[in-house]
């Protein structure tokens, strides 16, 4: 049990980390007016620009992961529940309070999917993708700090 319990604080730590550092490169992206075409294809005219849009979809990424294939996990044992599948361990999250609604977690990862596998041409598309993600960055955010308890 001591393990169990180590191993989640040391995931807490990590996920803590991640979710600072992802709220600092949202604030540094999306700062200022609406992140429309036009403002994120000059955005991305600019070395600065280019490396806030791949800090911010890498550090979303990153920590979608950390929070669904390992902190969802590790929590569920830690309170007695048997961890199952990804979309398992959403659903109970859900039904635990800790997530609002498990199949836009899954919209979630299929964004995440978008952002990293297909580089997209479309700049009003890449526009449109990346509020969504702000938003749902957010709610990792805050699905966080439930977990946390705080």
């Amino acid at each position: 049990m001591n393990d169990l319990r180590e191993r989640l604080a040391q995931i807490l730590a990590l996920i803590e980390k991640e979710d600072r550092l992802l709220c600092g490169v949202r604030e540094r992206l999306f700062h200022g007016p609406p992140l429309d075409a036009v403002r994120l294809a000059a955005l991305l005219e600019t070395p600065e620009g280019i490396d806030r849009l791949e800090s911010f979809t890498s550090k979303f990424c990153r920590m979608q992961d950390t929070f669904v294939d390992k902190l969802l996990p590790i929590y569920l044992r830690s309170v007695g529940e048997l961890p199952g599948s990804a979309i398992d361990n959403l659903r109970r999250a859900e039904q635990l309070g800790l997530i609002e609604n498990a199949e836009s977690w899954v919209e979630m990862r299929l964004l995440r999917n978008r952002l990293v596998r297909e580089y997209v041409d479309n700049i009003a598309q890449l526009s449109e993708q990346l509020l969504l993600a702000r938003e749902q960055a957010e709610a990792l955010h805050d699905s966080y700090h439930k977990l946390r308890g705080g």
